[in-house]
């Protein structure tokens, strides 16, 4: 009988790297999906994988695939991956080298230059999806050994932080976990999940949570020639942003978590019309995504903002409207639950030292997952110290942990339910 470590090494390298560059050669930036999905079933169908599609929306559909085990009462485990990419590929291309360098303009989108796989999703997470293929196919060309339990694979849209507001509006803006949310609540289940993320090769067992706020102010339209005693909201929002610098480092100090200090970004901001700079603008709204940590509510965040703009109020006369329009959960389990020992002992192993445990600002559906009753950790190929660069990944890395991946999916489906699931 081959051990996890003796399936692991017979793991199929040049398929997994000609699978990661298949996907990135696949423009599918969130809300365009479908090709690479389709893409991606073929592939799931050809190692044994049982695909059922879920439409989400017209022309966008999780897929859904399934190894079945040999024992209803042993530990499911699922992959989970996002198909969207943050820009699409043929994005302008003054946007992309801002990015990225390695980007270029045209199709083939990807290409593989030595030890490195370059192209849009290459890093976030085309790579890692290749990665759960690769771990079912070589436990599927193992002969002597099943997994008692389910291997789910999970190919979800609209995972990257992006959101419906004002007038954006649509498919390609309906991100921030739309695809998982869906995922969960029409069969997708498991017991734990391991997110390919990108890590780079280091355990993730939390991560914080984020609000997006929309700060606006309304404004007197008024032409130039008679705006001198006209108060300007674009001016007026100056002495917001103002406070929001003086507000960010007492509540990073006070909301610091493992450590890390929660980020706070001034994401964006539109006022007035520049077609009409003859006249005052009618209004000014800023985009605010302030990051927190666990145990906090969105509620909690909110009431920061809220006091800091009050404190605006009573010093400068300024009052704005603050509304709330992305409330993403954080997420954390135990550095001892099973599935984060599993991935541990298996990185032990394969690199004869201990895995590196983290904290990102960063979301996953992770969060998601976790309030389902879903334990799930992250745990990816690309990034890592000095190989941090969008649109890049390291094919050593990737070989490593798509072994990674297959000792613990055999670990955790040999397990049973009650056994992955104990608390800790």
């Amino acid at each position: 009988m081959n051990s996890p470590t003796g399936i692991a090494k017979s793991l199929n390298s040049q398929r997994l790297i000609q699978d990661a560059l298949d996907l990135v050669n696949v423009n599918s930036p969130t809300g365009k999906e479908g090709e690479v999905g389709e893409l991606y079933v073929s592939k799931l169908r050809s190692i044994g994988m049982k695909v059922v599609l879920q439409e989400v929306e017209g022309g966008r559909y999780n897929v859904l695939a399934t190894l079945r085990g040999e024992d209803s009462d042993a530990a499911t485990l699922m992959f989970n991956g996002h198909m969207d990419t943050s820009f699409a590929a043929d994005e302008d291309p003054e946007i992309l080298q801002a990015i990225s360098p390695v980007y270029k303009p045209g199709p083939p989108w990807g290409r593989i230059e030595g030890d490195w796989l370059y192209g849009m999703g290459a890093f976030n997470m085309k790579s890692a999806l290749a990665a759960y293929a690769a771990a079912v196919r070589t436990i599927q060309d193992n002969n002597e050994e099943k997994p008692r339990g389910d291997i789910v694979i999970a190919a979800v849209v609209g995972e990257i932080e992006k959101t419906q507001v004002d007038k954006y509006v649509g498919p390609q803006y309906r991100g921030y976990g739309h695809g998982t949310a869906y995922l969960v609540s029409h069969g997708g289940t498991a017991d734990v999940a391991i997110l390919g993320e990108p890590t780079g090769l280091r355990l993730m067992c939390a991560h914080s949570g984020s609000c997006w706020f929309k700060i606006g102010l309304r404004g007197t339209l008024v032409h130039t020639g008679h705006s001198a005693a006209t108060k300007n909201v674009i001016q007026q929002m100056n002495r917001i942003i103002s406070a929001i610098e003086d507000w960010i480092p007492d509540y990073q100090s006070r909301y610091m978590f493992k450590g890390a200090r929660p980020t706070v970004n001034i994401g964006s901001i539109e006022g007035g019309w520049p077609w009409r700079a003859s006249r005052t603008p009618g209004f000014c709204n800023l985009y605010l995504d302030v990051r927190f940590p666990p145990k906090y509510h969105a509620l909690d965040v909110r009431n920061e903002v809220q006091q800091m703009l009050n404190r605006v109020t009573r010093k400068e006369g300024i009052t704005a409207e603050l509304e709330t329009y992305v409330t993403d959960e954080w997420s954390e389990v135990s550095e001892e639950e099973y599935v984060s020992q599993s991935i541990k002992r298996a990185h032990q192993t394969l690199f004869s030292s201990p895995v590196e445990n983290v904290y990102f600002s960063w979301s996953s559906d992770a969060n998601i997952l976790t309030r389902h009753g879903i334990r799930a950790v992250n745990y990816g190929p690309s990034g890592g110290p000095n190989k941090e660069t969008r649109g890049t990944m390291y094919l050593p890395n990737l070989i490593s942990c798509a072994k990674v991946y297959t000792m613990s999916a055999m670990d955790i489906c040999s397990k049973s339910r009650a056994e992955v699931r104990a608390d800790n």
